[in-house]
């Protein structure tokens, strides 16, 4: 399944805010709630986060970003339709975000200009964004996806030979 929406929030002057969304197609009553959603109270940079907003399901990746007063935390959120979607794949491809921590690229005018192109490439099951001259951020669902299935099936394959042996 794949993400109808991402989007980024960031602990601002006022609290909790949204930074932005992509596409803009969510109603901001529900967009709010998901904003309130999107980072527990107890929340540190490297949490993930999952909930549920107005048959919305929602994946959450909070992780640090520069400041000017003080170290602060963003979230990336992923936001689907369906609930079958696959939380260790999304979760996987946030990880993928600590890169570009070493580059100090984490900053949310960065994310804010390649939040479309994440997007995009969720859907299309491979991302691959060139930030800068040094950083691309690269990462195929495929390989993921095609070995979850084969492992499945392999599991599948030996819970029937249990249970045809007994």
């Amino acid at each position: 399944m794949k993400p109808t929406n991402l989007c980024l929030t960031s602990i601002g002057k006022s609290g909790l805010e949204l930074v932005t969304v992509v596409p803009d197609t969510i109603p901001n009553i529900i967009l709010n709630e998901i904003v309130l959603k999107s980072m527990p109270l107890s929340a540190k940079a490297g949490d993930f986060a999952s909930s549920t907003v107005e048959g919305y399901q929602i994946e959450c990746f909070i992780f640090s970003v520069p400041s000017d007063e003080r170290q602060n935390i963003a979230s990336l959120v992923a936001i689907y339709d369906n609930p079958n979607y696959d939380r260790d794949t999304v979760r996987k491809f946030f990880s993928t975000i600590m890169e570009l921590q070493r580059y100090n690229m984490s900053d949310t005018n960065t994310f804010s200009k390649i939040l479309s192109s994440m997007l995009e490439g969720l859907k299309k099951g491979k991302v691959k964004i060139k930030i800068s001259s040094v950083v691309t951020l690269e990462f195929n669902f495929d390989d993921d996806s095609k070995k979850k299935k084969k492992d499945r099936g392999e599991e599948f394959l030996e819970s029937v030979k249990d249970d045809i042996w007994r």
